[in-house]
């Protein structure tokens, strides 16, 4: 009996783990004390449980990150995603003026070598 409850708590850890892996850290503060709680709350009322039911009840990890980000803010969302955008091109611009740096650097000593 125990063991049963021991793998039945390992289980549960590895579903908030899950859970918690597929939400963005702001998720995980907001969303998972209260998934935590939900979960004990369901397994005290129903001891017998087994983790399908605890995801039957509560959701799967996919479900529980798709329901999250179908609440937010979709401007909010394609703000984040245009700042990683600028961010990728800024960074790409600067390594390409790097390597142009370098690349005429490397004409400059051939040329002063070759004459």
């Amino acid at each position: 009996m125990k063991s049963k409850e021991n793998q039945r708590e390992k289980d549960i850890r590895q579903y908030l783990r899950n859970v918690a892996k597929a939400l963005p850290p702001k998720g995980r503060k907001t969303l998972l004390p209260g998934i935590r709680s939900g979960v004990a709350s369901y397994l005290a009322e129903k001891p017998q449980a087994t983790m399908e039911d605890v995801a039957a009840y509560v959701g799967t990890p996919e479900g529980i990150a798709n329901e999250y980000y179908a609440n937010q803010d979709g401007r909010k969302i394609t703000r984040k995603i245009n700042a990683s955008r600028r961010r990728l091109t800024v960074f790409s611009v600067l390594v390409l003026a790097a390597l142009a740096l370098f690349i005429g650097f490397l004409l400059f000593e051939l040329a002063k070598s070759v004459l």
